[in-house]
């Protein structure tokens, strides 16, 4: 499928879509022809702004994915504007360094939300396709001073393969493991050792969504976006 309006007539959820590779995806599959429903928590005005640039139509809505009331809302809320949700993109997520945050919370917005809304998109007549964005820090051992993110990225990238076999034929599961695209905002980290030679953009990242969601026969797969870092040894 060519790259310009490949998606006509579909539809999307993208979590965290009002900003950096959010708002990087968004723009990919409205550009593809996607109607796409924009989540976002605080980022009002950057999601209010992706009503103006997005083709195809867009809508955006609020919701803490920390709470299963709010989260059962704004898939429904989508689900209603959009008529159904043929993509669910999976990126809103909590990064803090070990001792920030209650585990809990992480643990709740990094894999108990992705995967409720996961669950509703298989529900639904016919299924869908679903697209976690992941961390290539899901390929090493040790995360730094992020061990328990890094933690909650490995435990939602071990349900893909499952869910995949168990939701077959009707709905797709894959992956996406983004490598040091952006720096989380407050820290400064090292991009590390990339075979490539460069690190990558958010436009890869959606790229790579964009290709896993339009890829009908794909499903259970992780694509790692990092330059090959997931193949050198140790932690960045």
């Amino acid at each position: 499928m060519g790259a310009t309006d490949s998606w006509t007539g579909k539809t999307a959820l993208v979590t965290g879509g009002a900003r950096r590779l959010g708002a990087a995806i968004c723009r990919e599959l409205a550009a593809r022809g996607a109607a796409v429903a924009v989540h976002y928590r605080r980022s009002e005005a950057e999601a209010i702004a992706m009503n103006r640039v997005l083709k195809h139509g867009v809508f955006s809505l609020r919701g803490d994915l920390a709470n299963p009331q709010e989260r059962e809302w704004i898939f429904r809320e989508a689900a209603e504007w959009l008529g159904r949700v043929d993509v669910l993109v999976n990126n809103a997520a909590t990064f803090a360094r070990d001792g920030e945050i209650d585990p809990a919370e992480l643990r709740a917005v990094n894999v108990e939300a992705p995967l409720d809304l996961a669950a509703r998109v298989a529900a639904q007549p016919g299924g869908g396709c679903v697209i976690h964005v992941l961390d290539a820090r899901i390929a090493r051992p040790e995360a730094g001073a992020f061990r328990g993110y890094a933690a909650t990225k490995r435990e939602l990238a071990d349900s893909v393969a499952r869910l995949a076999r168990e939701w077959a034929p009707a709905t797709r599961v894959n992956g996406v493991a983004p490598g040091p695209v952006l720096a989380p905002e407050g820290v400064r980290e090292a991009a590390g050792d990339l075979p490539l030679g460069r690190r990558p953009t958010p436009e890869d990242v959606a790229r790579a969504v964009a290709f896993l969601a339009e890829s009908e026969s794909v499903t259970g797969q992780i694509l790692f976006v990092d330059g090959g870092q997931h193949l050198a040894k140790g932690d960045r």
